[in-house]
């Protein structure tokens, strides 16, 4: 929770960055909700926050959830931004009930600095963005490429998208490897996982029921690289994630 309040900050500090800019944006919305991912690892619980949807678009700046950065180059439909994200992934030995897994150590959720560079045409909106670990976790890069369609159906914006993920084989073994220490202490194999490939797809809505109101939902579905999934700490496929919210947009 002390890296999530990091994320917090970091936010905080570009929205008054972007308010500070001579260039205020008109596309600004804030509002609450709740996230729920599941968790790869056996029988471990899953990860479940709060979080502030703030959406402030700026000829500069960016803030979209727990994802916020800078735009270095952009015209009417490129863009190429600098930001961070926040990844939820995490294990924590005293959430789970399989009693090898105890005897791991703690993978903690992290703050990824990323570079990306996105296109919007009338067939689709696509990106690239390559990530690196900034909190000194598994100081590993990851990269994702995706595609999705935006769709106005009345009041309610859908938007459905597929991508890439890759994850370097120092990303994987943060998260998924045991060490020779581990595996002495649990009883499992050591694993030492190469990079890896996982698919996903996307899923944006938002609802306006009234003039300032909306509600909104997101979900992903990541299916598990064969390098994950040959983990001994992990006994599932895919990777769910949820938030839904409600904001007013100013």
């Amino acid at each position: 929770m002390f890296k999530y309040s990091k994320v917090i900050y970091s936010i905080v500090c570009l929205i008054a960055l972007s308010v500070s800019s001579p260039a205020i944006a008109a596309d600004i919305s804030i509002g609450a909700g709740g996230s729920w991912q599941s968790s790869p690892y056996k029988s471990h619980d899953d990860t479940v926050l709060p979080v502030p949807l703030i959406h402030f678009e700026s000829e500069r700046f960016y803030i979209r959830g727990l994802d916020a950065g800078v735009h270095i180059w952009r015209n009417e439909q490129q863009a190429v931004s600098f930001g961070v994200s926040y990844a939820a992934l995490s294990f924590d030995p005293s959430k789970t009930d399989d009693r090898r897994l105890k005897h791991l150590d703690d993978r903690y959720s992290s703050l990824n600095a990323y570079l990306q560079y996105a296109v919007q045409t009338e067939y689709g909106h696509a990106g690239v963005r390559v990530l690196r670990d900034v909190l000194g976790n598994s100081d590993a890069f990851s990269a994702e490429a995706y595609y999705k369609y935006p769709l106005m159906l009345g009041p309610v914006y859908v938007s459905p998208g597929a991508g890439l993920r890759w994850d370097s084989e120092d990303q994987l073994d943060y998260y998924f490897g045991i060490s020779s220490r581990e595996a002495r202490k649990s009883g499992l194999d050591k694993y030492s996982p190469d990079s890896g490939i996982s698919p996903f797809l996307s899923l944006e809505a938002d609802w306006k029921f009234a003039e300032h109101w909306s509600v909104m939902a997101a979900g992903r579905v990541v299916f598990l690289s064969k390098e994950i999934k040959d983990s001994p700490m992990v006994d599932d496929s895919q990777i769910f994630n949820a938030t839904i919210g409600l904001k007013y947009s100013f």
